[in-house]
């Protein structure tokens, strides 16, 4: 029997952690029950809940935060984590810690965040949390080539125990699948439940942490954005806002084994399942003007707009683009698109003082359906996950005390300049990158305020006028210059007697 050195990595790695110099981590607070829920239910979008009851036991000294370690198996595609007090539902507030490197450097180290009690835990009190961990895909397909109407088949893998900052009395683990359950790790404490899968309860330090995994079916659409760019452009002058997205897509479905164009088009008559998506459908705005689609190797055969649309409320357009051909498993498609909506709806004005809102994100959702209608109520499906994204903010010239507010935590925000035509001072570009995006984030907001005087909104006009005028004169003035050598006049001499 091979020795399980992962379990053994992670054990010696908790045990490090525990006995580490941090305030949070020096003791006081134990883990008298804890409850994992995976969600793989929404992929590619996997959610881990964990509910947690904490007590203080230290005699004397209250208790003011709470550590989470995230594992650095799983940092790198963390979207989102927060910790929820359970009785009052109030959200707490998490900072991301820069920690020292461990003694022992050869050790991966985890991701330390630190939430902040809303009440100091006095001695010998409970508290109840919620934290809720968002990763986005996590999974992979097991196998990882079918054939065109094969089953998609994955396998989620993990520790069965969590990495704990604290002593832990009872843990268990619960994985929800939304299809068939294939296989799972046959460990002593597992048990199996029509479409879930339970691992524990572990009792204190009596069971070995272990890897588990869980193989299941589910053939619904999985697409992930490799990159996407989302750029607006201010022009106060044509009131208008310019949207322009750029994707880098890839179908995170099994790869095929052969590619058969007869068999696809017979998929397509019969109304038959395949691993092809069809149709990307793009949300925009229901106030969205002159929209276009620009396919960087030619492969968009059919695009439309449908005409405004309302759907719990929200008013809205849908673009969707049929590829020429399908993107089966592992295909990548690049293009961008783009649209321009009155700014008036965006921009408020106070004087100089003005303030920009619009979304930060947008939408788009890949379809595998053969029918020609899709169902309206598809535009608000997630299946698509957001590894790398980059927002763009362009102002007019001119703009100044430039400040940009985003409702959560990005890895950078900066300002730098940009020139266009005719610019003379140059625009202030805000630039938002986030690797990673939740699936929550198509609902928030940036907020941009900046100044811009009535001099600043005649600067181009006043500049281009400016040097035409003085080309005109420039032109006029050499116009009247001799520039050439002078013709020598005539002398007539004059005869005397």
């Amino acid at each position: 029997m091979k020795p399980n050195w992962q379990a053994f990595a992670t054990l010696l790695l908790s045990a490090l952690a525990f006995s580490g110099t941090t305030d949070a981590v020096e003791g006081g607070l134990v883990h008298t029950n804890a409850i994992r829920t995976i969600d793989l239910r929404s992929l590619p979008a996997v959610t881990e809940q964990i509910g947690v009851v904490v007590q203080n036991v230290r005699d004397s000294k209250a208790i003011k935060t709470f550590t989470v370690y995230i594992p650095h198996t799983k940092a790198d595609r963390l979207a989102k984590v927060t910790v929820h007090e359970r009785k009052s539902g109030a959200e707490l507030q998490v900072s991301k810690m820069e920690n020292e490197p461990l003694k022992y450097s050869w050790l991966p180290q985890p991701v330390e965040y630190r939430a902040t009690l809303l009440q100091p835990l006095q001695p010998s009190e409970k508290i109840s949390l919620n934290i809720d961990c968002v990763y986005l895909n996590t999974i992979e397909p097991r196998p990882k080539v079918v054939e065109q109407t094969g089953d998609q088949t994955w396998l989620w893998k993990d520790d069965a125990r969590l990495l704990w900052a604290y002593p832990i009395h009872k843990e268990k683990t619960v994985v929800r699948t939304n299809g068939e359950i294939k296989s799972y790790s046959q460990i002593k404490e597992s048990s199996k439940d029509g479409k879930s899968v339970t691992f524990g309860p572990f009792i204190g330090g009596e069971s070995p942490n272990a890897p588990v995994e869980v193989r299941f079916r589910d053939n619904r659409e999985q697409l992930e954005a490799m990159t996407h760019r989302r750029e607006y452009f201010v022009s106060h002058w044509s009131n208008d806002l310019n949207i322009l997205e750029h994707y880098a897509l890839r179908n995170r479905a099994p790869a095929l084994d052969a590619f058969d164009k007869v068999k696809q088009t017979m998929s397509r008559f019969m109304k038959a399942r395949d691993n092809f998506v069809k149709t990307l459908l793009v949300k925009v705005p229901a106030d969205a003007r002159e929209m276009y689609v620009v396919d960087e190797i030619g492969n968009v055969s059919t695009s439309s707009v449908t005409s405004r649309q309302r759907l719990n409320g929200d008013a809205f357009k849908v673009m969707q683009l049929k590829p020429r051909y399908p993107l089966a498993g592992q295909w990548n498609y690049t293009w961008w698109h783009g649209y321009s909506v009155p700014l008036s709806n965006y921009l408020r004005v106070n004087r100089n003082h003005h303030a920009l809102r619009v979304p930060f994100i947008g939408s788009i959702v890949g379809s595998a359906s053969q029918n020609e209608e899709i169902p309206l109520t598809a535009i608000n499906t997630y299946n698509t996950a957001v590894s790398k994204y980059e927002l763009r903010i362009t102002l007019p010239e001119g703009a100044t005390n430039v400040d940009v507010r985003v409702p959560f935590d990005v890895d950078s925000i900066r300002q730098r300049p940009q020139s266009y035509y005719f610019d003379s001072s140059g625009r202030t570009v805000v630039v938002v990158e986030h690797a990673n995006v939740a699936p929550s984030a198509v609902d928030a907001h940036v907020l941009v305020t900046y100044d811009y005087s009535m001099l600043s909104l005649w600067q181009k006009p006043l500049v281009i006028a400016f040097v035409v005028f003085a080309l005109f004169a420039l032109t006029s003035l050499g116009s009247r210059m001799q520039l050439g050598l002078a013709a020598k006049p005539a002398l007539t001499a004059k005869k005397t007697q």
